[in-house]
């Protein structure tokens, strides 16, 4: 189930065109728009350390649920809201919010190790 803060900001970034920028093929919206719809609800606007946006430009690659390719920008948000264990990441373009895409908790618990350098091995290996 999508939550208040996924259908706010999906709104934001389809009802609001003048926001969008035509030329590019991701959808973008000017940076103020989806922090001000993460402070209506509460929430936090989370700037990500560049080795966290790196790990975020590999998981949008992969993700069946994004467009192909890379997503816009040159660093990356996070968007939490209390009434939702996951968040959604916004791709940064210089003052442009761009590709959006849905963080569940295990991706932000992942998010986590990075920013603090955990490795963790899982399984026996080879």
């Amino acid at each position: 189930m999508l939550s208040k803060l996924t259908l706010a900001l999906a709104g934001a970034l389809t009802v609001l065109p003048q926001f969008v920028y035509a030329a590019d093929a991701a959808r973008c919206v000017d940076v103020s728009v989806p922090q001000r719809a993460v402070e209506a609800q509460k929430g936090k606007w989370i700037e990500l350390t560049p080795e966290q946006w790196q790990f975020l430009r590999g998981i949008y690659a992969m993700n069946p649920l994004t467009p192909p390719g890379l997503p816009y920008g040159d660093k990356a948000a996070l968007a939490e809201v209390d009434e939702n264990s996951g968040g959604l990441v916004f791709f940064i373009d210089g003052d442009r919010a761009c590709t959006p895409m849905a963080a569940p908790k295990a991706l932000l618990a992942l998010l986590d190790d990075v920013a603090t350098a955990k490795i963790s091995h899982e399984g026996s290996g080879l």
